[in-house]
């Protein structure tokens, strides 16, 4: 059972409004006439990497918040422990507000209902979980995650097999690469998610016995996030005129199979908004010193009343040059967090 809350709760906190808009697998993956997906490959070894290396550091040292986290693992600088405390606070708010955001035009295009409104019932729904702790948010993964999943590969699959596509320059234009720099993208992207990622792995760890535990579930998270950025990427660039300037690009997908695909499809958007949603308001929680639940209702409303406004932005800008930002910004947190693990090998 732990094996699979690691499973769900990770592939929960990857799989937001982004990456199952498809909207994140086009910035960083997806350009015009390309076939590249060394980017996929890198992507795929580095979130198993990711996955592994908290889970065995909170494990070993029994580290069960983020803030435990960044002070053990840069317990030789004060200055750095604030500087990533703070950027992963940030990166933390950032990533609600967006799922915000996607919450809201979700509602206004499928139900015509403000888009402030949206935000506000996805608010609603989170403020709930978080009144159960991890508990709550291992439950609602679990429960999820499993149907957001199925759900990607039925779309991506279907646009694929439905298309006519050669194998031959698939290979070729692998071999003679492309003139962006896919590398560096696909690390940008994993280190976007690297910083949330000890919110959210490390309170697993409370009821993580073995390292084998450890090593399936990263192994099978990151597997299956890898297979979903691959699948999501080629069914894209196969519909690339059609989708690219798509705030939702999967969804269009959906809808190009069947209207009544689309509007399904909106559902499974706005559960993988709500899993990393929940994820994301856990990790900004975790900061402050919550004993009571009266405690945690109030810094919980406080919090939705001082990022609802911005979740007015729109998303594909919040998307587009936000992760680009934060990305680059976490990469020296992926440095960091390689640096220890080597570090701690040789212990």
């Amino acid at each position: 059972m732990n094996c699979l809350k690691i499973i769900f709760v990770y592939i929960g906190l990857i799989i937001g409004a982004g990456f199952a808009s498809g909207r994140e697998i086009c910035e960083y993956f997806n350009f015009c006439s390309n076939t590249d997906y060394t980017g996929v490959c890198i992507a795929s070894i580095l979130f198993i990497f990711v996955c592994y290396a908290i889970l065995k550091k909170s494990m070993k040292y029994e580290l069960y918040t983020i803030s435990d986290y960044v002070k053990h693992t840069l317990s030789f600088s004060k200055i750095l422990q604030k500087f990533f405390l703070v950027l992963i606070f940030f990166d933390l708010t950032c990533g609600l507000i967006v799922m915000l955001s996607s919450c809201g035009e979700i509602f206004t295009n499928v139900f015509g209902i403000p888009k402030l409104a949206g935000a506000v019932i996805l608010s609603a729904l989170c403020f709930i979980v978080f009144i159960f702790d991890i508990k709550g948010i291992a439950a609602i993964n679990i429960i999820l995650v499993p149907i957001i999943t199925v759900t990607i590969l039925f779309i991506s699959i279907f646009s694929i097999l439905s298309k006519i596509y050669s194998p031959t320059f698939f290979l070729t234009d692998f071999l003679s690469g492309s003139g962006r720099n896919m590398i560096f993208l696909a690390v940008c992207y994993v280190s976007y998610n690297t910083l949330t990622a000890a919110s959210v792995l490390s309170p697993l760890t409370k009821e993580v016995k073995d390292r084998k535990t450890i090593l399936i579930s990263s192994a099978i998270a990151g597997s299956i996030i890898g297979l979903l950025i691959f699948l999501v990427w080629f069914a894209i660039g196969m519909n690339f005129s059609t989708v690219w300037y798509e705030s939702f690009p999967l969804q269009k997908l959906a809808g190009l199979i069947d209207k009544n695909f689309e509007s399904i499809y909106s559902i499974c958007l706005m559960m993988s908004i709500f899993t990393t949603a929940v994820s994301e308001g856990y990790g900004i929680l975790s900061y402050f010193n919550i004993i009571t639940l009266k405690r945690r209702i109030i810094i919980s409303i406080l919090l939705f009343v001082i990022i609802l406004p911005f979740s007015m932005i729109n998303f594909a800008y919040l998307v587009k040059h936000l992760y680009y930002i934060l990305g680059s910004l976490g990469m020296l947190w992926m440095l960091v967090v390689l640096i220890d693990y080597l570090r701690d090998l040789k212990h």
